[in-house]
């Protein structure tokens, strides 16, 4: 019952595809207490790939499951505690179920809590005991693994950067028919602009893999000159905008849209660049819709002016395309911009505060765009309740305020770069992110 779900669902072994009648064979299967059907079906579920998501009903599966020791329902049930999506984030509890799932051999258990380990986003840094576990699935010639320990030694996270280890890893992952890590390490290349001709080479074969993002990438190189310079790179950026959008990549359609608006190859207008991203949105691009609603709330200083008013319309339009945790961070950003006074900040402090485990490096980026007094003020209150910061909650980036951030800034991992300026959005995004 279950295999014949499975196979209905994802049309394997000659069967036409029916979603809904595999769906209901594994969903009998689980409730008879057929373990594997319990993992399979709760991470569907709790995912929501394939079928409608309903993380309560997962979450219940897969806890039976993991209880009966199936290790793919301990690596599914850790990684939803772990980045708190379908239940409130347990980091403790995410990481003994990965510890559980990858003794038991789990790869993707083990590629997982490697990463994590050595990156420390959401777990306490420990790179020995994480790079064990990546080095381990290597050996075992787990793509997984080695695409993610290709990541880390190619950005220098927790490890030495390493692009001659890190483009090895990647070969390896894409003999496996794995093309992230190579088109990462051809990116890398192509902005670096040491090898045009390589670093093309290295995208077309992960995009010819099935990597759409390897096309986007290409055609964002192109457009802005990084694949042979002047016209000859800018004449590329239909071929690849091409591949991109037979993959299904979304973020094309904003690259599009940047070339309007900035007069790529092109006369430059802001209305059209909100037509265009308008019309994908309308087409269901939540990346597209990010772009449009960010791009309302800040205007680019030249051809877009900001509009709060439409940013709240389009977020309220393009909500559900957006998904419930970016539209939530739109909302507070969109907040952001319209606190004035420092009674507003407060509120907006609150607000941000009740959502921890949403507060990222891009979101604390996007609130320093949208208004550069409050997103002080909120750091200046995360600082005082972390010790580094005594005085006033003003606002403003004071000597006092710049040596706290300097302090904090210091206290991050990967060498960020607190010398140039701890007022670069980047650095006081890392620093507003930090747990």
């Amino acid at each position: 019952m279950r295999d014949r779900g499975l196979a209905l669902i994802y049309g394997l072994d000659g069967a036409a595809a029916d979603v809904p009648a595999g769906a209901e064979l594994l969903g009998q299967a689980a409730a008879k207490g057929d373990v594997k059907a319990q993992a399979e079906f709760g991470r569907m579920l709790v995912d929501g790939y394939y079928l409608k998501a309903d993380p309560a009903r997962g979450l219940a599966l897969l806890e039976a499951a993991a209880k009966a020791g199936d290790a793919r329902a301990m690596t599914a049930l850790g990684g939803a505690l772990l980045w708190g999506k379908a239940a409130p984030a347990d980091p403790a509890r995410a990481k003994a179920l990965l510890e559980k799932a990858a003794a038991a051999g789990d790869g993707e258990a083990r590629a997982l809590l490697g990463e994590q380990l050595v990156g420390g986003w959401i777990l306490p840094r420990d790179v020995a005991a994480g790079k064990a576990l990546l080095e381990a699935g290597v050996t075992a010639g787990d793509a997984r693994a080695q695409t993610a320990l290709s990541g880390l030694y190619l950005y220098g996270i927790g490890l030495p950067k390493d692009a001659a280890k890190a483009r090895d890893l990647a070969e390896a992952a894409a003999a496996q028919g794995k093309p992230k890590a190579l088109r990462q390490v051809g990116e890398m290349l192509m902005w670096s602009q040491r090898d045009a001709a390589g670093a093309e080479a290295l995208l077309r074969r992960a995009g010819e893999m099935g990597d759409g993002e390897a096309w986007a990438v290409l055609a964002e190189g192109a457009m802005y000159g990084y694949l042979g310079g002047g016209s000859a790179s800018r004449a590329k950026f239909a071929g690849f905008a091409e591949r991109a959008r037979a993959a299904g990549n979304e973020r094309i359609e904003v690259l599009d849209a940047t070339r309007q608006m900035w007069g790529i190859s092109m006369i430059a207008s802001g209305p059209k660049t909100i037509e265009r991203l308008q019309t994908a949105a309308d087409a269901g691009n939540g990346t597209a819709a990010r772009f449009l609603v960010g791009l309302l709330r800040d205007g680019n200083g030249m051809n877009v002016h900001r509009h709060l008013d439409n940013a709240d319309t389009a977020l309220a339009k393009y909500g559900a395309t957006i998904g419930p945790d970016d539209s939530w961070r739109l909302g507070e950003t969109i907040a952001a911009a319209r606190a004035r006074a420092p009674v507003a900040w407060a509120k907006l402090a609150t607000q941000v505060a009740s959502r921890p485990e949403l507060a990222t490096k891009d979101f604390g980026r996007d609130l320093y765009k949208a208004n550069p007094n409050a997103t002080i003020y909120l750091l200046q209150k995360k600082l005082a309740g972390e010790g580094l910061y005594r005085g006033a909650l003003d606002g403003i980036a004071g000597r006092q305020t710049l040596r706290a951030l300097y302090r904090a800034c210091s206290r991050l991992p990967d060498d960020p770069p607190c010398n140039d300026s701890v007022m670069r959005p980047d650095v006081l995004g890392a620093v507003f992110a930090a747990r």
